[in-house]
């Protein structure tokens, strides 16, 4: 495979394009639960009564908000046994990205998932890795830091809609691991399209931001870290640069293999976002408390 022979994500291809790609490739429906979620956190006033009911309604939901209430990172004196009083900790925008992630692993599982700590991982990993993103924003205040969670929650979120609908994906997954090319060349030589596409397609049906939709299908378009070439586009750019550094601080804290595209752009995400060395020593140690008070309460 050429560098040349990349084209990242299908950049630039039209909607008849896309249409044919993702032709045979099921994308599930955003669950109504995250879809009232979603409008009741873009409202002026959201209805905290009708949240809790929704919550509640959902043991497996409102079990996993009450929880991450009571973690240690909260720091409660009393125990919240509630999602009314949950939400009040926690507020609007963390409940809707624990319900939303949790809406996400339920409707990308397939059959087998459950017994595969493979999956553990991956979405270990995509909750470090949105925790990242979120808190890169606020340092750097490019963009929202619920907008930069939200991304970062569905950067990956074409591998496991991937995984089911081809048969040797996985294996793709395993040799992009311990390859000096990214996952994205593999996945176009392969299956002519990509997890991010598929991502950006999938978030489109859950009606996300247009922003984090096109930041989506584009995380993998270095590209755009030219000033010529993120004309028009540069929370878009911002948002790719803060992936890439987001995923070089989850690899370093779990202390796995750095994707060749750190080693390749690296430097250009930290000059896009102006980032110096010190600036992102301080994310780092900002970030891996962050992730370790996370996997603390989740164990």
């Amino acid at each position: 495979m050429s560098e040349a022979a990349a084209t990242p994500n299908g950049t630039g291809a039209n909607s008849a394009d896309v249409s044919r790609i993702l032709g045979n490739i099921v994308i599930p429906p955003c669950p109504r639960i995250v879809l009232a979620m979603v409008e009741e956190a873009r409202s002026d006033d959201p209805d905290f009564l009708k949240l809790d009911k929704l919550i509640s309604g959902d043991m497996g939901l409102a079990s996993a908000v009450i929880k991450t209430a009571n973690s240690p990172y909260y720091g409660l004196n009393h125990k919240v046994l509630a999602v009314k009083s949950a939400l009040h900790v926690l507020g609007l925008g963390s409940v809707t990205n624990i319900v939303t992630l949790l809406a996400l692993r339920k409707a990308l599982s397939g059959p087998g998932q459950a017994a595969d700590p493979f999956w553990d991982q991956f979405w270990d990993r995509t909750n470090y890795h949105a925790i990242a993103c979120a808190r890169l924003a606020r340092q750097l205040r490019f963009i929202s830091t619920d907008g930069a969670y939200t991304f970062g929650l569905f950067n990956d979120c074409g591998i496991p809609v991937l995984v089911q609908r081809f048969a040797n994906y996985k294996e793709t997954l395993q040799q992009a691991s311990t390859s000096d090319w990214p996952l994205i060349e593999f996945e176009n030589e392969r299956y002519q399209t990509t997890h991010a596409l598929v991502g950006s397609a999938l978030a489109r049906s859950w009606h996300l931001p247009e922003l984090v939709c096109n930041a989506i299908g584009e995380h993998h378009n270095f590209d755009l870290f030219d000033a010529e070439n993120s004309a028009g586009q540069g929370d878009i750019a911002a948002l790719a640069a803060i992936s890439l550094i987001a995923d070089y601080l989850v690899n370093d804290f779990l202390g796995t293999r750095q994707d060749s595209e750190w080693q390749r752009h690296g430097a250009q995400a930290l000059d896009y976002l102006g980032v110096d060395e010190d600036e992102l020593f301080e994310s780092r140690t900002e970030i891996f408390d962050e992730l370790q008070e996370t996997q603390a309460y989740r164990q």
